[in-house]
């Protein structure tokens, strides 16, 4: 399936087309605290794969497509952010695997998160030189 830009009146100017999926996504299991900020419920859960502008992450919760949360890394990159869910599947009996877009990310978290992104992508791109 293609997705074709929709068309714009003339003389209007046009956006650029940025597919999000063509980001660099490292595959990295991140242990996380997921919290519901309306009824204050905590699960755990991890991060599958990690981009700059989401991340896949596997519960054991079912979670709400546009639902907000907020997630907290227990190890490198140690971000506090929050995030909506954008899809949601069934990945193995009583687990789901959710697609997690952040929003509302701070300076400080997304320079963190790139400086994670660029250090573990050296770590698992193998040397040909």
């Amino acid at each position: 399936m293609t997705d074709f830009p929709a068309r714009a009146s003339p003389g209007a100017p046009q956006e650029p087309i940025v597919e999000k999926r063509l980001q660099v996504r490292l595959r990295k299991y991140i242990d996380i605290v997921v919290e519901d900020p309306i009824s204050a419920t905590l699960f755990r859960g991890a991060v599958a794969d990690i981009s700059p502008s989401g991340m896949r992450v596997i519960a054991d919760q079912y979670l709400p497509k546009n639902a907000k949360y907020l997630f907290t890394m227990k190890r490198n990159p140690f971000l506090c952010v929050r995030g909506e869910v954008r899809w949601i599947r069934t990945f193995e009996k009583d687990t789901y695997q959710a697609g997690i877009q952040f929003v509302d990310l701070t300076d400080d978290d997304r320079t963190r998160l790139a400086h994670f992104l660029e250090l573990e992508g050296k770590r698992s791109t193998p040397n040909t030189g």
